[in-house]
């Protein structure tokens, strides 16, 4: 596989979570289909699909505030519609991107290296405008093949995880139910659960045996080893 890597941050984001009724919240960082949203965005291509592989790293702590929106204009039913409803967003974002996989890797990378992008680019909502920022290209992106003891910088899907080797002054969390992969038509498939450190810091962990590839993959990302859905 092909890999590039890109930064994006904003002052806020909002992934919402499909489980909330009355109060939106948002998953605490950027989702994987939200990842691959953004690409179909960079590349103008609507209701992207692909089975490119990607992963996430934190550049920021993760920061959460509720606020209330006005929703004035959102029913075009009625132009005085003027429901006040309570947001939770994510204080300013920042994520590291690795994007992997032998469909639009090489096209993305040179987008990136361009800085073009044909849609605008936002991080969940169009409130949450970003320009990504292209780090650099991976020529081959390799399986680790090991059940010995990894670290990495990236979230980490539980599904990897034999065990955690916790570390002094790092502050684990668990996130779940993040769609993990997009069929097309608004049709998702499956979920995956994450294990972060709050403020970007690496996670060291033991794999689980024979991890399905379905699930994803634990990848030499140049130097670096990275966990990708």
């Amino acid at each position: 596989m092909r890999g590039v890597v890109f930064d994006v941050k904003a002052d806020l984001a909002f992934f919402r979570r499909p489980d909330t009724t009355n109060t939106q919240l948002t998953y605490p960082f950027m989702t994987p289909t939200a990842i691959k949203g953004l690409v179909g965005a960079i590349l103008g291509i609507e209701d992207f699909v692909t089975g490119d592989r990607v992963g996430l790293s934190l550049l920021s702590p993760v920061r959460t505030v509720a606020q209330q929106l006005s929703m004035l204009g959102k029913d075009t039913s009625s132009s005085t519609f003027n429901r006040p409803t309570t947001i939770e967003v994510i204080v300013s974002p920042g994520y590291r991107i690795y994007y992997a996989g032998n469909d639009k890797a090489e096209q993305l990378a040179q987008f990136l290296r361009e800085g073009k992008a044909v849609c605008h680019t936002y991080l969940g909502s169009a409130f949450a405008l970003t320009k990504p920022v292209f780090v650099r290209e991976v020529d081959k992106v390799e399986v680790l093949q090991s059940d010995s003891e990894v670290e990495t910088a990236t979230v980490v899907p539980t599904r990897f995880v034999k065990s955690i080797v916790p570390e002094s002054g790092k502050y684990y969390s668990r996130a779940g139910g993040f769609m993990h992969r997009y069929l097309g038509g608004r049709v998702f498939e499956r979920s995956v659960d994450y294990i972060y450190e709050r403020y970007g810091r690496s996670i060291r962990f033991v794999p689980k045996r024979d991890i399905d590839p379905d699930d994803g993959l634990i990848c030499h990302f140049g130097e670096e080893v990275v966990c990708l859905v």
